[in-house]
C-alpha cells in the first residue's frame, strides 16, 4: 500500500477557498491539536465551545471540504470527518468548532478538528535528510524517507513521531476521500526505504 504526506494548507492555486492564519479560541490549546496528545486526558472535565476565525487577509469564501491554514490543524467539514472515521481504525478525536467570518460573525457550525491520537516511530534516518532540535523533534526536512519494515503495521491515519505536525494518509483513506469528491485535499507520495 502507498502513503501520502498531506499537506495542510490545502490547494494554494484556488483562492476561493477558505483560508486562515489564525489560531482556535475557547476550548482547546492550537498546541494540543497538533501535538497528537489524547485531548479528552488533556481536558478531563470536557472540552469547552471552540471557535475559529477566518482571517482578512484571506478573500476566499468558500467551504470546502477541508480548511486550509499553515498552523498544521486538521479542520474537515463533518461529512469529511465522518468518511474519514469510518476508514480509520486508529485512535482519533474530533472537536467541533464554531467558524467564524473575518467580520466576527457566524459562518459555519460544520466542521471539525481531527485529532490523530499518539505517532508512530517509523522514519528511515539513515535516508531522511532533516534538521533536528535537542530533544530528537525534526525542525524541517529536505527529504522524509519512512521504514519500509514497518509499513504493514501502519494505520490508515497518523502522525509521525519526531515530526508530529505532518499526518500521513493510506491509500485506502486518499482513495476513499477523493472517489467521494471531498474538495481542497492535497497529498504528495511519500518514500519508503
Amino acid at each position: 500500500m502507498k502513503y501520502f504526506l498531506f499537506n495542510t494548507l490545502g490547494d494554494t492555486g484556488n483562492d476561493d477557498y477558505c483560508f486562515t492564519s489564525k489560531f482556535p479560541r475557547g476550548g482547546v490549546d492550537a498546541y494540543d491539536l497538533v501535538a497528537g496528545f489524547r485531548l479528552s486526558d488533556e481536558y478531563p472535565d470536557g472540552i469547552e465551545d471552540v471557535y475559529w476565525s477566518l482571517g482578512d487577509n484571506f478573500f476566499g469564501l468558500e467551504l470546502a471540504s477541508y480548511i486550509g491554514n499553515p498552523n498544521s490543524i486538521l479542520a474537515f467539514n463533518k461529512s469529511s470527518a465522518k468518511l474519514i472515521s469510518s476508514v480509520v481504525q486508529s485512535e482519533i478525536e474530533t472537536i467541533p468548532f464554531t467558524l467564524f467570518n473575518a467580520k466576527g460573525k457566524l459562518y459555519s457550525n460544520d466542521y471539525v478538528f481531527i485529532n490523530p491520537v499518539g505517532s508512530v516511530d517509523c522514519i528511515n534516518w539513515k535516508e531522511t535528510v532533516c534538521d533536528r532540535r535537542d530533544n530528537g523533534d525534526i525542525s524541517n526536512f529536505e527529504r522524509l524517507v519512512l521504514d519500509k519494515k514497518k509499513i504493514d503495521t501502519l494505520p490508515d491515519l497518523f502522525r509521525i513521531k519526531f515530526l508530529t505536525r505532518e499526518y500521513i494518509f493510506s491509500e485506502t483513506l486518499v482513495d476513499t476521500l477523493l472517489k467521494a469528491e471531498h474538495t481542497n485535499l492535497i497529498f504528495s507520495e511519500i518514500e519508503f526505504a
